[in-house]
């Protein structure tokens, strides 16, 4: 059997706008194999939501766009299959943690319904025994007193406490892959840390998790390998201590140098200069190029395509290439004169 248990081929979507079609993912591919978690990480607006709503068509439509790929689950493509076959996969063998619990929940509902509602749609269990089920799941992800806050609405809970809720309704179907969507958004960094901890407890041996982050130091702590996205498309793919230790892409170097340090002297953190381009009317060639110190004229006629760098690690990029192409032309001219 196959470890890996989400292909994605080159997936595209956007919106449409009076101002033009904004793509907001442009050619994307990865995988997600089992029991691993993959980051999928970069700056606000580059498509890293639009990515995970796309894949399981969430986005609303219109103005919303799937202009093509596949995303093949278990060999199925979530994009291809009819909605009421795809609504059994939703919430059920793939789990969807939001960024912002207080506009996933129900407002109208108790939270014990919800999750009674979640097991029942996902398991043939009795209404007392799906009760039970979600009051168990409560208890596991740690939110104080759960008996009671079974009889609460979502406005009676702090944040914290509302991701905790959103958090058993992702894994109380027992799903093989989890979408975390920026989990903690908006949380202090105590209960963070004490999210990801759980998720990373209850979520299972087998249990794959797509983490949605723009915080780096994040991906270090808790990912297995880590996908950088710059507008619209992947910048860099790769195990995660060969994405940090040598990473290959500009981006994803001037990332890693904005992360604060705990120990050291006390200094400004280097920024990226520039902004995200316009996704209605990208640069052409590299979309980093204006923003990049190592830009070349080939950067801003030719958009590069990933590359492998080192076993398991891709990224796209021209820099690097260069020194590769004068040995290969050195060597050919030495061939041309008989050196050789």
């Amino acid at each position: 059997m196959s470890d890996v248990l989400l292909s994605v081929e080159e997936l595209r979507a956007g919106f449409a706008t009076a101002g033009g079609f904004v793509r907001a993912v442009d050619g994307v591919s990865f995988e997600i194999r089992r029991g691993e978690v993959l980051g999928l990480v970069g700056e606000s607006g580059c498509g890293k939501t639009v990515t995970a709503l796309a894949l399981l068509r969430l986005l609303p439509r219109p103005p919303a766009v799937i202009e093509g790929g596949r995303a093949l689950f278990h060999g199925q493509d979530l994009l291809a299959m009819p909605i009421a076959e795809l609504r059994r996969i939703r919430g059920g063998k793939i789990g969807m943690i939001f960024q912002e619990p207080m506009t996933a929940l129900s407002p109208l509902h108790r939270i014990g319904d919800q999750l009674v509602e979640t097991a029942r749609l996902h398991r043939e269990i009795s209404g007392a025994a799906a009760w039970a089920l979600g009051l168990d799941w409560l208890k596991r992800v740690g939110l104080p007193d759960a008996a009671q806050r079974m009889t609460d609405y979502p406005h009676q809970l702090s944040g914290g406490m509302r991701q905790r809720v959103m958090l058993a309704l992702a894994l109380l179907p027992e799903p093989e892959l989890v979408i975390a969507d920026e989990p903690t958004t908006a949380l202090d960094v105590t209960i963070q840390a004490q999210i990801f901890e759980l998720l990373l407890r209850v979520r299972g041996g087998d249990t794959a998790v797509l983490l949605i982050t723009h915080d780096m130091g994040v991906v270090w702590d808790v990912c297995d390998r880590v996908h950088v996205m710059y507008a619209a498309r992947l910048a860099e793919k790769g195990p995660k201590a060969a994405v940090f230790d040598r990473p290959a892409h500009p981006y994803t170097r001037g990332l890693l140098a904005a992360m604060p340090r705990l120990h050291g002297k006390a200094e400004r953190l280097p920024d990226i200069p520039g902004q995200l381009p316009s996704l209605i009317a990208p640069p052409p060639g590299c979309r980093f190029a204006p923003r990049c110190p190592l830009a070349r004229d080939v950067c801003r006629r030719r958009a590069p395509r990933l590359r492998p760098v080192a076993p398991d690690h891709e990224t796209a990029c021209w820099d690097g290439i260069w020194e590769e192409a004068e040995k290969e032309a050195r060597e050919q001219r030495a061939e041309g004169r008989g050196e050789r």
